[in-house]
């Protein structure tokens, strides 16, 4: 592995950025967990960012979008676990729980500076199908019984993580419309669902 470490090194260049300017964060992934809820994931491109700063929320694509939140909690990555921090500097990958609200696209900033970070703006659905309760003959003889509330939390909880993904209700309590990218992403959450 020294070699690839060596490598890394010598030709990918450092992270670039203002470590005395206003705090700039472009959240860039979206995570959820049961306990804390939705959780922001970016790279700091200016400034630092730490617990008990107070910031405000801007976007590129929403000009009238600003709101003020306190950072509760901040982690980085050590591997594949978030490690607990106080603040992290420019460069830094970090994890952001306690914003309900927070979506990709999303911009923290320091409060006397609210600059967005432009990005690249999420394709719409292109493709849309129903989600309906099994009523056939042979419902419920195979794997578990599911009823339309189940269909439902899950498809919801689906929204929680994947923002590309709509799903909208119907007239009939038994079916959901489901709007995604294409016929691949809606594919991937037939199977998800189905295991």
């Amino acid at each position: 592995m020294q070699p690839l470490f060596e490598t890394i090194l010598e030709y990918i260049p450092a992270p670039e950025g203002d470590p005395e300017a206003g705090t700039q964060l472009l959240i860039s992934t979206i995570d959820y967990n049961e306990y804390v809820g939705r959780i922001g994931v970016g790279k700091i491109d200016n400034g630092t960012l730490s617990v008990g700063q107070e910031v405000i929320i801007v976007n590129h694509h929403e000009p009238d979008k600003q709101k003020k939140v306190k950072i509760s909690k901040l982690y980085e990555f050590d591997g594949l676990n978030k490690v607990e921090v106080k603040e992290a500097h420019i460069g830094s990958i970090v994890a952001i729980s306690g914003i309900s609200d927070i979506h990709i696209g999303d911009t923290l900033c320091s409060t006397d500076n609210p600059v967005p970070i432009p990005f690249q703006k999420i394709s719409e659905p292109t493709i849309a199908m129903h989600f309906i309760v099994n009523d056939s003959p042979l419902a419920g003889q195979e794997g578990k019984y599911i009823t339309s509330r189940h269909i439902r939390d899950r498809l919801f909880k689906e929204l929680n993580t994947d923002v590309s993904l709509r799903v909208e209700e119907t007239d009939s309590t038994d079916a959901f419309k489901v709007s995604g990218r294409g016929e691949l992403h809606l594919s991937v959450l037939i199977e998800n669902m189905r295991r």
